[in-house]
């Protein structure tokens, strides 16, 4: 199975080395990524990080701007309400179009019902002010997206990897083909032979 990692900005994947990663899958990252560690492919839809990755270093042929529909949800999950998407769902859009059906996403954590949902490793620097900042609410309707979208791409799997944290809740997802791992879990993981 063809393996990509998603590379979300939450917290919890702060004290993963992304460098391990190199070489066991596709590896696509969203938005400030960049600052810090080069994926194979960014992503990004907001118009002050695009404007700041085209304004960088960063290797043109690698980063994404998806076309300005696919921005938002998609009209089937709610036609009278199509709110913009984000950057990590818009990465898996794109794995899946390049091919990959194991989805290993990381940093996504909004799924978490706890303060820890509502910040990012960039909070603060440019692109990330007050405007950018998302509530609880945000994150549940993130998670309640990202189970339509996984129950409409049956042929991916899709794991969720979560911190190791006293009192964790998540919220429930109905789609079979998403699941939860703990991040301390992900190198056994993909070491392991299949």
């Amino acid at each position: 199975m063809k393996r990509a990692f998603i590379i979300g900005n939450g917290k919890s994947r702060s004290e993963h080395d992304l460098e391990s990663l190199r070489g066991r899958g596709c590896i696509y990252g969203c938005n400030a990524l960049y600052r810090d560690f080069e994926p194979d492919y960014l992503v990004a839809i907001d118009e002050e990080i695009t404007k700041e990755i085209q304004e960088s270093d960063f290797p043109e042929e690698k980063f994404i701007s998806p076309p300005f529909e696919e921005q938002f949800e998609h009209p089937e999950f709610n036609p009278f309400t199509r709110l913009r998407s984000n950057a990590g769902m818009n990465a898996m859009i794109e794995a899946i179009k390049h091919g990959h059906r194991e989805l290993i996403c990381m940093g996504f954590d909004f799924i978490i019902q706890n303060e820890l949902a509502t910040d990012n490793v960039y909070t603060g620097t440019n692109a990330y002010g007050p405007q950018t900042k998302t509530s609880l609410q945000d994150g549940a309707r993130r998670a309640l997206y990202l189970d339509w979208f996984a129950k409409m791409n049956h042929g991916s799997s899709f794991i969720m990897l979560l911190p190791r944290i006293k009192g964790l809740h998540v919220h429930r997802f109905q789609s079979p083909n998403i699941r939860g791992m703990f991040l301390d879990e992900l190198d056994s993981f993909i070491n392991k032979e299949v």
